[in-house]
């Protein structure tokens, strides 16, 4: 495996291939894990991982499917299926739903790729088609995924580091590019900035001062993500070479020319060449003196303890900003950007703020904030569910996130999670404003009796068999 060009290289090479038009199998080295990604006719068809909780049986147990031992019945039964075949065989889910859990998963191992560095890659040129099973077949639809992945990634800083060293890049888009995007959920400030790019070449530097109301990582995922999807072409530049092993040197660095040689100092004519000096040891000075009366300083309080006093040390409220304080104060300044209607700030606030304090007693309302805000985007969905679990997880008898968990998979069209969220959220407060076209009605018997068989169970009663 060679050695990649730079750790933040992924959004280029996913551009490169789709402009190509490649067929193999990209392999990623990263620090959690190896990913492969699969191309054909420069289109991404499927990803694999095996970095931890990257697998469809983690996820099923995350989104709270399946429980561990049905998964382990699953897993130990004999016939040569993948998983995601066996939970359709086995009546657990449809087709339907099969598709869309793997899809989200497929965005979650996408993300994570984006925003972890990239140690080694390999290019296997070739039909990417003979590298994957015939038992399960799913296509993804290269347009929206690309766009989803790249604007929920979390990877402005590595982005506008990668751009800064290929400023010599330039991409030109097609006369009618914001016509051609109109199927995808552009913001008024990136349609604005997409009604600049034509025919001309333009680099990162001229599109960002263009991009009004787009910071510098929202306008790099912009330029990439168009990239990434066929919306614009790279022109000007040097290209990557995938089938090249290729060195870390983001920067030619000229080597500086070397200093001209030292006259030698002369040596006097009337005294003979001295030796070479011989440093020194310098000598230890032993403290075991009889002090003068007469210069001590008669005062209470031993002589160190003065010393250490006038070094005049740093205010006690430098010494306790904690992260949980540092937490706090992000999430208070958060606040007041939402008031502001500048919430695009105030994520990247919420953000940091549970980066610094995940788990601590004041963890809970961004965590909730994090979520409530995050579902307003359709393409934040799989990070508004992640924060809300994190919310329910440090307050479990609060009701909200597992309202607003209930919420997001209603508009997912996830019926059996939304009411089952639903169903927990009045339980812990009877007053949850449930949507009216959710009818928790339906299965209540069976979640009601604690005797009631699994999945798994029933299904063998089906068959007449007996657990």
């Amino acid at each position: 495996m060679n050695r990649a060009e730079a750790h933040d290289i992924l959004p280029a090479l996913v551009g490169t291939l789709h402009q190509d038009g490649a067929d193999g199998t990209l392999v990623l080295e990263q620090n959690d894990g190896c990913r492969r990604l699969y191309w054909s006719r420069g289109e991404l068809v499927y990803l694999q991982s095996n970095a931890a909780g990257e697998q469809f049986g983690n996820y099923l147990l995350r989104q709270g499917i399946l429980d561990l031992q049905s998964l382990n019945e699953l897993l130990a039964n004999e016939e040569r299926f993948r998983l995601g075949e066996k939970v359709v065989q086995w009546g657990l889910m449809s087709v339907e739903e099969r598709d869309l859990h793997l899809r989200s998963l497929q965005e979650q191992v996408m993300i994570h790729a984006l925003e972890h560095p990239v140690l080694g890659m390999e290019w296997k040129r070739g039909d990417s088609e003979l590298h994957l099973g015939g038992d399960l077949r799913l296509r993804l639809d290269h347009r929206h995924f690309m766009w989803s992945t790249f604007q929920e990634a979390h990877n402005d800083e590595a982005l506008c580091s990668l751009l800064a060293d290929r400023n010599d890049w330039r991409w030109a888009a097609p006369p009618a590019l914001l016509d051609a995007l109109a199927d995808l959920p552009l913001t008024p400030q990136a349609a604005y900035a997409v009604s600049f790019l034509g025919p001309e070449p333009v680099g990162f530097e001229t599109f960002h001062s263009l991009s009004h109301g787009l910071g510098e990582g929202e306008a790099g995922k912009l330029l990439m993500a168009l990239w990434a999807l066929g919306g614009l072409k790279l022109v000007q530049g040097r290209a990557l070479a995938l089938d090249k092993p290729a060195v870390a040197t983001p920067r030619e660095v000229k080597a500086a020319p070397p200093p001209p040689p030292e006259a030698p100092a002369p040596i006097p004519v009337d005294a003979p060449s001295a030796p070479a000096p011989v440093a020194l040891p310098i000598p230890t000075v032993e403290l075991d003196f009889e002090p003068r009366p007469d210069l001590m300083i008669h005062e209470p309080g031993p002589a160190v303890g003065e010393a250490i006093l006038l070094e005049e040390p740093p205010p006690p409220e430098v010494e306790a900003e904690t992260p949980a304080r540092k937490s706090k104060l992000l999430t208070r300044q958060a606040k007041r950007l939402l008031l502001q209607g500048r919430a695009a700030e105030a994520i990247r606030h919420l953000e940091e703020a549970v980066r610094m304090d995940p788990e601590g007693e004041g963890a809970y309302e961004p965590w909730l904030l994090l979520g409530r805000h995050r579902m307003v985007n359709p393409a934040w969905s799989t990070r508004a569910i992640e924060a809300l679990q994190a919310a329910s997880r440090l307050k479990p008898k609060t009701a909200e996130p597992w309202a607003l968990m209930g919420e997001v998979y209603h508009r997912k069209g996830f019926a059996t999670n939304a009411k089952a969220c639903f169903r927990k959220a009045l339980e812990l407060d009877p007053s949850v404003p449930v949507p009216p076209d959710v009818d928790l009605k339906e299965g209540a018997a069976e979640a009601a009796d604690p005797e009631a068989p699994g999945f798994l169970g029933r299904f063998k009663a089906l068959l007449g068999g007996r657990e």
